[in-house]
Order: C-alpha cells, then structure tokens, then sequence
C-alpha cells in the first residue's frame, strides 16, 4: 500500500469490475477481460466479489464446474489456510479458472482482501466480478487497495449514464484525497465500459461521457453488440466476434498499465 501507482505500472494489476446499475454487462466484462489476459499468457483467475454469490461460474464454466467454493477454497487446509488453488478452480476453455462463492459470509475477520493475498501468494493475477451496487460493504477493501484497477461498467442507456456521476462522486468522497484534483485518485484511474447490449445501439452514450468526463477518468471504452454475448447463456471466448475480443484485448491495455 505504500508504493505509489507508477512504480507498479509494469506488473500484471488485478481488476475489479462493478457495474453502475443493474444489468451492466460485470460478468460479461470479468469474463472478456479475464479470457484476454489469459490469452497473453497470464495465470489469471475470475473471482466472484458479490454480497452473495453470482453467476459468474455458471456463464464462464464452460470446460469444468468444480464443486468448491471460494469459501472452502480460502479455509480448505483448516486454520483458515486456503487450500491448493489451482487444484479448486472451475475452468473455462479461453484457459482461465474461476472461483465462484456461496451466499455464507467469510469466516471470523476475512475479507476479499484476505482472497486478493491468498490469489497474488498462489501466482495468479484475479479480475473481481463486484457486479452491483458499487457501496456494497464487501467491495470496500478492494477498492481501497491502489494496487487494484477499478473498472466501472454500464449498459449503453442514457439513464445509466445520467446516474453515473453519483457513482463517481461517491467513490470520489469515501476512498478521494483533499489534495487530489480533477483526473487524480481513485476517479482518474476508474476506467469506463459503455457495453452495447442491443443490436441498434450507437455510440452516443459513450460520446457524451467522452465530452463530459474528460480529464475526470482514465478513459471510456465500449464493448460493441455481440450475439454470444445477448443470449445470457454460457460464455466461450471462442465464440466472441472478432471485434469483441479486440476490443476486450483494448480494454485490457488500458486497464493493466
């Protein structure tokens, strides 16, 4: 915590994504930007970050569903000593494993601080599914830990976008330093997903943040309309349109430097 953003720029940052409303495309994104670090090589893990458990398993587990939790992951050994992670992973075909959890609270003084230490110590780089809302209790650690690059996703709808300030003035007022002006903090190193999930949306939602929040964030990225993606169903990296993954493998640039 005491090393400053800029001596970490050429490490492999863990990620957290949250989504700005309901229905903000999180484990779609988590799944894209974990198949797309993992095809660079990279051990990565996607965790499920959520009050009580998600689906992030069922969408991503399309080679092998493990019947473990995160939970009797982190305590496995007893002691509260995680097991071996790599041999509790479910797994998925674009090569990443996923930790999903179960709607039981972590043990005792726990937190997904505790599962980012016991992933970094197992040589895996994680990208959290925070999916919503972003105050939720269990996100805080994460998102106080600077080490951590905070993506924020949105459908593209006007009203998502029109609610998107709230959220950044919140994150600006809880985890936000006096001293820290326009573009600094933990707003400046957010990242933006507009996520098109209609195949008639255009880009003048992620235009208008462009206009709007430029200099405030890191960027504005859009994810484009992908059948795969719409059905809601299990998702296999394979399967996504070329320009999806291209622009996973984007967003995965701008986030990890």
């Amino acid at each position: 915590m005491g090393e400053d953003r800029s001596s970490r720029a050429d490490r492999q940052r863990p990620i957290l994504v949250v989504g700005g409303c309901g229905g903000a495309g999180t484990t779609t994104t988590v799944l894209g930007l974990a198949g797309a670090r993992a095809a660079g090589g990279t051990p990565t893990v996607a965790v499920d970050a959520t009050a009580a458990g998600g689906d992030l398993a069922l969408r991503g587990a399309d080679e092998h569903l493990h019947p473990i939790s995160l939970q009797s992951w982190l305590y496995g050994r007893g002691d509260d000593e995680p097991a071996p992670l790599k041999e509790c992973l479910s797994r998925a075909s674009s090569g990443i494993g996923l930790l999903w959890r179960d709607e039981a609270p972590l043990r005792r003084r726990a937190t997904y601080l505790t599962v980012a230490r016991a992933v970094s110590q197992a040589g895996f780089t994680a990208v959290y599914d925070g999916g919503s809302p972003i105050a939720a209790r269990q996100l805080r650690p994460l998102l106080d830990d600077a080490e951590i690059a905070l993506v924020l996703a949105i459908p593209s709808r006007t009203d998502a976008a029109n609610r998107l300030r709230v959220t950044l003035e919140w994150l600006d007022d809880q985890f936000g330093a006096a001293d820290e002006g326009p573009g600094g903090g933990i707003v400046g190193d957010t990242t933006i997903v507009v996520s098109h999930q209609l195949p008639d949306s255009d880009s003048r939602v992620a235009e208008h943040l462009r206009e709007h929040l430029a200099g405030w964030v890191r960027e504005i990225r859009e994810i484009p309309y992908d059948p795969h993606l719409a059905r809601g169903e299990l998702v296999q990296h394979g399967e996504l349109a070329d320009g999806t993954r291209a622009a996973y493998d984007e967003l995965l640039r701008s986030v990890a430097s």
